[in-house]
């Protein structure tokens, strides 16, 4: 197992992930707090960093957005929790835009090619419903504020180069703005604490835990409250793989796939059937490893009860490999259909989100 910012390898021991991280496991009596948070109840965001400290009074979310392709499923996932959490805590967000991360990163982006990828990818988020009142879209290329850049020089003059070459693992033949993104990244987490006042608590996967222990050890040097985190696993790629992820067009289910593209890719998905008709009704699945049960149970289902009943009948045998499909592919084509219209009323609405460069 090996999780980095940019990378995830073999299967992920999650325990075994949170022990090595130094994070906290979202116990039962803090998960009292989150009542219908429904991803913090099935244990999707499962580790912290002071969630049971920063909740219990006034904060703003930051979670961020690299926008290196087309967003997928799993990545609607995290931001539908993020509007959730707006909700119930009636809190502001903060989503900043890495488009120069992903241009620093990938070799095969140009600055145009990021720039248009991250206003696609807005589009996605503000169909899910956002406040624009309380929600703040910045665009690292196009509309980085004064405030914003000084307190990146800040972050920067707090960092060294060795402290980041170790977390990234960053090697000499690594361009110079990768290291120095560390400053920007800081400053995504730390703007809400630094410009408004309110302390942040970051939604993040768990490969980016780095960049929240980097940014609490500079937030003590700058003297700001040090950012929370709440942390995610990963949503299971098509094929069987740990993580779903947008450099492989198969492993992943992309909010603007057609109908057809849909139901192709699910046909192809990674299976907990057995072989044959006759072992399946005899021995039963495993909905546990099926990532199409994975997929309903995280996103596309919200009947709780009907949940219970496919669990039930896929494990025992009842609910055939091919017939789990057919329902899951329904239910995925129904969700981005409606999803689709809201992203194309979306263009009308990003300016009310965007931060004026001044």
């Amino acid at each position: 197992m090996k999780i980095t910012p940019y990378k995830v390898e073999g299967e992920v021991d999650y325990n075994k992930v949170i022990k090595e991280f130094g994070a906290s496991k979202i116990d039962s009596s803090l998960k009292k707090k989150f009542k219908n948070i429904k991803l913090i109840e099935k244990e999707y965001f499962f580790a912290h960093r002071d969630l049971d400290k920063i909740t219990s009074k006034k904060f703003a979310i930051v979670s961020g957005r690299g926008p290196s392709n087309k967003m997928h499923l799993a990545h609607l996932l995290n931001f539908k929790f993020v509007k959730e959490m707006q909700d119930k805590f009636d809190c502001f967000v903060f989503i900043p835009f890495s488009d120069d991360e992903k241009f620093l990163v990938n070799s095969k982006l140009t600055m145009e090619e990021t720039q248009k990828l991250a206003y696609d990818n807005a589009l996605d988020i503000i169909a899910l419903g956002f406040n624009p009142k309380k929600t703040e879209f910045m665009f690292d290329f196009t509309n980085i504020n004064q405030d914003f850049y000084n307190l990146t020089i800040k972050c920067a003059k707090a960092t060294t180069y060795g402290t980041v070459k170790a977390a990234l693992g960053l090697t000499n033949d690594k361009n110079i703005g990768q290291s120095f993104y560390t400053a920007i990244q800081a400053a995504h987490i730390l703007y809400p604490t630094y410009k408004y006042k309110l302390p942040s608590l970051v939604v993040v996967g768990i490969d980016q835990d780095v960049f929240i222990k980097l940014s609490r050890d500079i937030a003590h040097k700058l003297k700001l409250e040090k950012p929370s985190s709440v942390m995610s696993k990963f949503m299971p790629g098509l094929l069987g793989t740990a993580k779903m992820s947008s450099s492989n067009e198969l492993s992943a289910i992309f909010t603007t796939d057609s109908q057809k593209d849909i139901e192709k890719k699910l046909k192809r998905a990674f299976s907990g059937g057995k072989e044959t008709i006759e072992e399946h009704r005899k021995h039963g699945g495993n909905p546990d490893v099926d990532v199409c049960f994975q997929y309903l149970n995280l996103l596309l289902e919200e009947n709780d009860k009907k949940l219970e009943k496919i669990h039930k009948d896929y494990k025992s045998g009842k609910m055939l490999t091919s017939e789990l499909k057919a329902y899951t592919i329904k239910k995925a084509q129904k969700f981005l259909k409606e999803h689709q219209k809201k992203r194309e009323k979306a263009k009308k609405q990003l300016s009310k989100f965007v931060t004026t460069a001044k």
